[in-house]
């Protein structure tokens, strides 16, 4: 099932290709990101469809009076040519920075009970903004995942001084629940976009437990060039410190950790209501997030007012 309906007189006279279309660029002119035409087709909502299809419909003369495009990169006429050139700037921010992202993943890696590291947010898109970060995805063993972030997050304390920019740890998910709840063109798109930095099984895993994303990517599969069959995870500092830790200790201290971080977060976000603060920072057993700001509902109704602006629901 499609994951939007087109409402307006207007938009139903446009063929459903080029309404797609149009779709995904005004969703990703949300983040000022212009896209190829391989990106339109693996980003669209409908399927039976393919890249020479997009490249052709891109030229029919509903979608140039809409789109334009530069240096290969396709945007909404609204904008600007200058969205190409931020890019391009991005990218080659991006290719710097993801070195370090790959160095700071196998130093995750280590740490005990991690299963596997992604990247996510922008660097995982291939771009990065001048103030961007580097933001991981760590999978933790089952009933482990408190200890994992409380020992990464004192690591970073401690010895990187707190500094978030090449570090930044937000979202932690224990292994065998992997399949993410919230589902909607935002939570979509940046598992869709995630990368794999440590461990592909466990990357591939994931994905798999994830396939609801083709409900709104139809044409979406997982890039087979990210998966490096090398990269297995593996650690003796790691693997030495959970065969000296009894279970039984373990568990214990994982629900300890768990309740601390609760009270930690309901003193110092007293002001949001329980509600807000669950979705922001939430807390459970399989789960932990930790994301300040509540970009999801900001881009989603950016979204929402740019379909409106074209008449499209």
């Amino acid at each position: 099932m499609v994951p939007f309906e087109i409402a307006t007189s207007h938009t139903r006279r446009l063929p459903a290709l080029e309404n797609d279309i149009l779709k995904v660029l005004l969703y990703f002119d949300v983040f000022r990101f212009p896209l190829t035409v391989s990106e339109i087709y693996h980003f669209l909502p409908s399927n039976s469809i393919t890249p020479s299809d997009v490249a052709t419909a891109l030229l029919a003369p509903s979608l140039q009076e809409k789109v334009e495009s530069k240096n290969g990169y396709f945007f909404l006429t609204a904008s600007t040519g200058s969205y190409a050139d931020e890019r391009q700037e991005k990218e080659r921010r991006a290719a710097r920075l993801l070195k370090i992202a790959r160095v700071m993943g196998k130093l995750i890696r280590i740490f005990p009970y991690v299963r596997g590291v992604f990247l996510s947010g922008e660097l995982s898109k291939g771009i990065v903004s001048e103030k961007g970060d580097i933001d991981f995805v760590v999978v933790t063993q089952e009933g482990r995942l408190w200890i994992t972030r409380t020992l990464l997050i004192m690591f970073k304390k401690v010895f990187l001084l707190n500094r978030k920019r090449f570090f930044c740890l937000n979202h932690f998910v224990s292994e065998h629940h992997l399949q993410v709840q919230i589902r909607n063109i935002y939570s979509a798109t940046e598992v869709a976009t995630l990368m794999p930095l440590e461990n592909d099984m466990m990357f591939s895993r994931y994905m798999l437990s994830n396939l609801w994303i083709t409900q709104f990517f139809p044409n979406w599969k997982i890039d087979e060039r990210l998966l490096r069959s090398d990269r297995r995870g593996t650690s003796v500092v790691r693997n030495t410190f959970e065969e000296m830790m009894p279970d039984r200790i373990a568990d214990r201290l994982d629900r300890w950790l768990m309740a601390q971080w609760q009270r930690l977060w309901r003193t110092r976000y007293a002001n949001l209501s329980d509600e807000e603060r669950n979705r922001k920072y939430h807390c459970s057993e399989y789960l932990s997030t930790a994301y300040g700001e509540d970009y999801q509902d900001t881009i989603l109704r950016s979204f929402d007012a740019r379909l409106h602006e074209h008449d499209i629901i």
